[in-house]
């Protein structure tokens, strides 16, 4: 065998290793590009938004004895690791102790300081400073320059509505409306609610720069407290007394050295629509007397048939579709309580989303604050973000009634006015009829009855044990929902008003579109056309429900060997 050079041997070892180089680059390239398309488009990077959720606390007022709450819940932010916190004066009272909860569940102790509110009918500025007891450091989110802001410039939220039975900040997205209004005001389309008081309004870096203060009747008009305001006054807030008038004595502001930078970041043109031929299916009901209307998504199954889902309890008797001016008619397949789903089937074919194309993955929590879209009737979209991923979503208590008036007549709570086709004419009851006990306990007294029924809620199925002259008898009664008179409060101004059932999900996401009541049933995609899951239900001003793409997988495949 001939011995190959030296000089050989450098040569080919040196083009093999570029052979495997330039293979290597394109398979990287090739495996960048999978993962980005794979990737949902985000205008806030999850990076920002991790630092800026481990600095948004939840507090509430605490009694200096038991530790018991006694106040309202509100929102704040550690700006300093010392444990320096920023929020609004509406919600404090200098030299009171607050308990403070973390997103991670951890909890501590926060004493209220400076509060500086010149108009106390406005409680203008709205400026109030705490500080967390015991040693830190704590998690703190930068401040930022609410001077360097322009309009149209990125920015997002992280509070708590005290409407949202969770303690996990629920994210929102916006955009400055005004840099300054003529209240000293920022203003932003962030939306926010009773509970967000306090809460931060962050930059597209994740630096503060507004804490939140009020709504207007208006969706999507949001005042918040610049943070140049806590800035200019920061030493006369470290201390626990009440201010009502300007300081003298001010800090100095400085400049914000990412100015330049925050600049470029507000000229970044939104991410563009997703394109998709996919649209939302108007249905039209019939539901105790009533039309009721409602959107559907359809879905083409593997067996080549077709499926539409929507939100249940929006749905009764001889439902039909409408597009372009034609009606169809649609059979109830199936209905899922627990989901609040629906399936319908028709004989028609329409823009469908391709079941076997959805990802069999849910929706994980890396995926928060992903931009997401609601396709509406009519090729029309509302926008938003993943502001909180799955949770089991409690059922809130809704007080019950029997629709009937009482009074105790000899012992005995007795019906002196039943309404008609309320639940107690329903069940049967009639006036002069006596209550003996309620699911086997004894109500045999006004005060009785009364403590009981604070047990039970709206839609609770009772053994009702009656006396009707001298006989005993038995019937079920199903409690109706008080009428309760919303407050006036304008986050309660919400177009088409919220869901019926907006409650009692084992697992749906969170988002902040705005769809009204009557668009559940859209379905919602990412910037990538992905499936992502089916609007459920408008919970609040601020909250929307959806079930996520792996609940309703599951619900397809339950009721495909139906069709």
């Amino acid at each position: 065998m001939t011995p190959y050079s030296k000089k050989f041997l450098e040569s080919t070892f040196l083009q093999y290793l570029i052979i495997w180089t330039i293979l290597c680059l394109f398979t990287c390239d090739n495996y960048c590009l999978a993962q980005r398309k794979q990737t949902a488009e985000r205008e806030i990077p999850r990076s920002i938004i991790d630092r800026a959720l481990a600095a948004s606390i939840k507090m509430f007022g605490i009694d200096s004895v038991s530790g018991q709450q006694n106040s309202a819940p509100f929102s704040g932010v550690i700006v300093c690791p010392d444990g320096s916190i920023l929020t609004v004066a509406h919600s404090t009272k200098p030299g009171n102790f607050y308990r403070v909860i973390f997103p991670d569940g951890k909890q501590g102790l926060a004493k209220a300081l400076g509060r500086l509110v010149v108009d106390q009918q406005t409680n203008l500025p709205d400026i109030a400073m705490m500080k967390m007891q015991g040693e830190g450091p704590w998690p703190f989110a930068e401040m930022g320059w609410s001077s360097t802001i322009s309009e149209n410039q990125r920015c997002f939220g992280l509070s708590y509505p005290e409407t949202l039975p969770f303690n996990t900040p629920f994210l929102r997205a916006g955009r400055i409306l005004k840099k300054m209004d003529d209240y000293g005001f920022i203003q932003s389309s962030s939306i926010m609610e009773p509970g967000d008081s306090g809460g931060p309004l962050f930059d597209a870096l994740g630096r503060v720069i507004g804490l939140h203060s009020r709504i207007d009747a208006a969706e999507g008009i949001n005042f918040e407290v610049p943070v140049n305001s806590y800035r200019i006054y920061w030493r006369s807030l470290t201390h626990p007394v009440a201010i009502n008038s300007y300081p003298t004595a001010t800090d100095s502001i400085g400049s914000d050295p990412l100015a330049k930078k925050l600049m470029v970041l507000g000229l970044k043109k939104p991410a563009q629509d997703p394109k998709t031929k996919v649209q939302s299916i108007p249905i039209r009901s019939t539901l105790h007397g009533n039309n009721m209307y409602i959107l559907g998504t359809a879905f083409n199954l593997a067996n080549n048939k077709q499926v539409i889902l929507s939100k249940s309890s929006q749905v009764g008797a001889a439902p039909i579709a409408e597009i372009h001016n034609s009606t169809y008619a649609l059979k109830i397949l199936f209905r899922d309580e627990k989901n609040d789903l629906i399936a319908l089937v028709s004989d028609h074919k329409f823009p469908a989303v391709t079941a076997s194309k959805i990802t069999e993955q849910g929706v994980p929590d890396s995926l928060l604050g992903i931009k997401l879209w609601s396709l509406l009737a009519a090729n029309q979209r509302k926008s938003g973000v993943l502001g909180m991923s799955p949770q089991t979503f409690p059922r809130i208590p809704i007080p019950g009634t029997f629709e009937a008036q009482m009074q105790e007549i000899q012992g005995l709570p007795t019906l002196t006015k039943v309404d008609s086709m309320g639940a107690a004419d329903r069940a049967g009851l009639r006036a002069g009829d006596g209550i003996i006990a309620l699911n086997g306990h004894d109500v045999a007294s006004a005060a009785k009855i009364n403590a009981a029924m604070q047990q039970f809620y709206a839609g609770d199925t009772l053994q009702v044990h009656f006396r009707r002259g001298v006989t005993e008898l038995h019937t079920k009664i199903i409690l109706s929902r008080w009428n309760l008179r919303e407050n006036p409060h304008p986050a309660n101004n919400i177009p088409q008003g919220k869901s019926l059932r907006r409650d009692n999900f084992p697992r749906v996401f969170i988002h902040d579109s705005r769809i009204h009541s009557d668009e559940c049933g859209s379905p919602i995609i990412d910037g990538k056309g992905n499936f992502i899951g089916i609007n459920i239900a408008r919970f609040s001003h601020t909250a929307c429900l959806a079930i996520p793409r792996d609940t309703v997988m599951d619900f397809l495949s339950s009721i495909q060997n139906m069709l």
